[in-house]
């Protein structure tokens, strides 16, 4: 059964909202029948929707294409340092990386952390502009973050569902994925250089019943976090956002409110252009998010890993391939192997709640309760492999 149909009989999201915090934005801060036949029509139009999920795979972390002015050395230079700066805040999530005296030093020598480039044209803005294709080196630059105390976030991201309510001319209406707009466009540019997965909802028959301009205006958590049960996004972002014409083109005003995690978030939106109405959105997303999935190097955990399911040559190499290959994880060894059963000995950067956390987000390995509980205080985790 699909999310979608899933959420048809799932009954209402209660918000436990813990904490909050605030913070301002502003263009000089450099830093959304009868009853019964309804709800079958309803479930029965679901499955036209894609299947959502609550994490993607980002691909080519390391890969930034740039506009440059030439083809010298000093052009391809310059415009370097600005791939390695978005690769950097990509990988960390946070524009505050940039600021590190380190990270600063770096990338003044940029083409050394380079694995590879080339150029093409493309169309901007109706003219041909020259391109430059940028391939960095991703251990070189995960060895200059955790050498720096620098959190380091995966691939695999959790999705932002965005609930966003526009008021132009005294006119609400609720952002959608099916129509495109000036904003959308820039918080989708914005997002997507950020390697921040983010979603709009479909602003169906189904989201109709559910939630209205009026509840997303008020930004109520309640609201917001019942009507994004279908989607299955842990972290909601939702804004309310009116539009005033300036000399300097249309500015947005407004507030935001991230729920992620029990936890919820507010900021101001001030006299911001499209762009920047966009930038602190993923402002406020990849610092949220990244402070809980990014690992920082430091004092190792060592956690114990079992395995179900790994009794073909096959299954037992691609579980250890997957386990390698997270974020979290600096070694591996095997401890014993036992029929379908693989034991694993992890020497892991930052905690096993990020390593189990960054598993969750995918779909190669089941949790399973453990049947034995830890020997001498070490961390025990048990899934089932599912493959890949």
């Amino acid at each position: 059964m699909s999310l979608a149909v899933m959420a048809c009989c799932v009954a209402k999201a209660k918000s436990n909202v813990a904490k909050a915090k605030s913070l301002k934005f502003s263009e000089k801060t450099t830093l959304w029948l009868p009853r019964q036949g309804l709800l079958l029509l309803a479930c029965s139009l679901l499955f036209l929707l894609p299947q959502l999920s609550m994490a993607s795979q980002v691909n080519d972390l390391y890969q930034v294409e740039v506009p440059v002015s030439g083809q010298d050395s000093d052009d391809r230079r310059q415009a370097t340092f600005r791939a390695m700066s978005e690769v950097l805040v990509r990988v960390t999530g946070q524009r505050q990386t940039l600021s590190n005296p380190a990270v600063k030093r770096a990338l003044q020598k940029a083409t050394n952390y380079l694995q590879g480039y080339s150029y093409h044209r493309d169309e901007v803005d109706g003219q041909r502009q020259l391109m430059l294709v940028t391939q960095f080196n991703d251990k070189a630059i995960t060895r200059l973050l955790r050498d720096n105390g620098l959190g380091i976030w995966g691939e695999n991201r959790s999705t932002t569902l965005m609930w966003l309510a526009v008021d132009d001319g005294g006119r609400r209406q609720i952002q959608s994925s099916g129509k495109s707009t000036e904003l959308s466009e820039n918080i989708g540019q914005v997002f997507d250089h950020r390697a921040l997965p983010l979603i709009f909802p479909v602003m169906d028959f189904d989201d109709n019943l559910t939630i209205s301009a009026v509840d997303v205006w008020g930004l109520f958590s309640s609201k917001l976090t019942e009507a994004s049960v279908r989607y299955g996004s842990e972290s909601i972002l939702g804004g309310r956002l009116s539009v005033s014409k300036t000399e300097k083109g249309e500015r947005y005003n407004g507030r935001l409110v991230l729920l992620f995690r029990n936890q919820r978030y507010d900021a101001s939106i001030e006299a911001l252009s499209a762009r920047g109405v966009a930038l602190a959105m993923a402002d406020l997303v990849g610092n949220t998010l990244s402070r809980h999935y990014a690992v920082t190097a430091g004092s190792s955990e060592n956690p114990i890993m079992r395995i179900d399911g790994t009794g073909t040559t096959k299954a037992y190499a691609g579980a250890i391939a997957y386990v390698e290959g997270l974020t979290a994880v600096r070694n591996v060894m095997v401890k014993r192997v036992s029929g379908d059963q693989l034991e694993l000995e992890l020497t892991i950067d930052g905690t096993v709640a990020q390593l189990s956390d960054s598993i969750a987000l995918e779909r190669q390995l089941q949790k399973v309760e453990p049947n034995r509980q830890p020997v001498g205080g070490e961390s025990y985790l048990h899934y089932r492999w599912r493959g890949r």
